[in-house]
């Protein structure tokens, strides 16, 4: 029973500091448990409110995910002591009575070890458990200091992915109207003068998502200015000018380039740091009435042949959207 308990302890605190370490150090994604039990967080919000993106009790997601991680990794990391303490009867005393402590007794001392308290009514009883009491003391303060250095950053991650929503709105509410807002009577200048600038700041909020994954959970009720619907509809809006719009008025692909890799690059990052399974079906085509009767697309689009990496990642769109509360119509 013994060897048991020493075990567990030892694995629960092992996994537990390669996912505190991973989740604030790495910047490669969140650990092992966190991120998994990011994602089930998120999928219990959005199930409580009926799928519905525009309940505000989901923008409440973010920051409660965060206070459960540390949560998580303090009981986490107060368990594998008490385990390794329960291994042996005389482990601590009363520093009074010198009497072995119980259960509940262990129990408070793993608590106040772990949070650097130091109260000191109960104590080891030998080097060994002495060691270990500095080891788990050490542990806990590290524990804190990384979490502020991680938590700090990672909000200001946040409100830049806000910030990003918000100036992708201005842009058009719609992949149609869009492009119809940058059109000039002769080309799309107004969108492809923006594309460096939007590249720029796309590839941003990828590393971002790289770096602090948390950040995805992080929901703006608000359509207008929820980044995910605004991502979408900025690909469609790049899909209608590469493959759609009339050659003659097409724009130059090479501009549109820094733009495709910047969005190719946020699809693989997210599919990396998050448990995404993509939907098999592909979207359906944005709407291009206005477009047709402004005589700006090529005429017949049954014609139009695209890559299968673009329909994949069309596919990966219409799965974030899904699961950031939205439908694929709003886009």
């Amino acid at each position: 029973m013994e060897i048991l308990l020493i075990i567990g302890g030892v694995l629960i605190y092992f996994f537990t500091a390669l996912d505190i370490v991973q989740t604030t150090l790495s910047m490669q994604g969140g650990g092992w448990i966190t991120s998994r039990y990011s994602h089930k967080f998120w999928d219990l919000f959005r199930k409580a409110t009926g799928n519905d993106g525009r309940k505000k009790i989901l923008s409440h997601a973010g920051y409660l995910l965060l206070i459960s991680i540390l949560l998580i990794w303090v009981l986490l990391l107060w368990l594998s002591f008490v385990l390794l303490l329960s291994s042996s009867e005389g482990s601590i005393l009363n520093s009074t009575t010198r009497i072995s402590a119980g259960l509940i007794e262990k129990i408070y001392y793993a608590g106040f070890t772990i949070s650097t308290l130091g109260v000191g009514d109960y104590i080891a009883s030998s080097n060994t458990w002495r060691i270990l009491s500095a080891v788990y003391s050490f542990t806990g303060l590290i524990l804190l200091t990384m979490s502020v250095t991680y938590f700090i950053p990672l909000l200001s991650a946040v409100i830049e992915q806000r910030k990003l929503g918000i100036r992708l709105s201005n842009l058009g509410n719609s992949p149609e109207e869009i492009l119809i807002n940058s059109w000039n009577g002769k080309d799309f200048a107004q969108f492809t003068d923006m594309i460096e600038d939007l590249s720029e700041s796309l590839v941003q909020h990828s590393q971002n998502h790289r770096a602090y994954p948390v950040i995805h959970y992080f929901h703006n009720w608000k359509e207008k200015n929820a980044v995910i619907l605004q991502l979408a509809r900025l690909h469609e809006a790049l899909y209608l000018l590469k493959y759609e719009i009339s050659e003659e008025i097409r724009p130059d692909l090479i501009k549109l380039k820094p733009l495709e890799v910047a969005i190719q690059n946020y699809t693989e990052v997210i599919l990396e740091v998050t448990h995404l399974n993509v939907l098999e079906e592909t979207p359906p085509l944005a709407r291009t009435d206005t477009l047709r009767e402004q005589g700006l697309l090529l005429e017949n689009r049954k014609e139009i042949s695209v890559t299968g990496e673009l329909k994949k990642t069309r596919r990966i769109f219409q799965t974030l959207v899904q699961q950031d509360g939205w439908t694929w119509e709003l886009v």
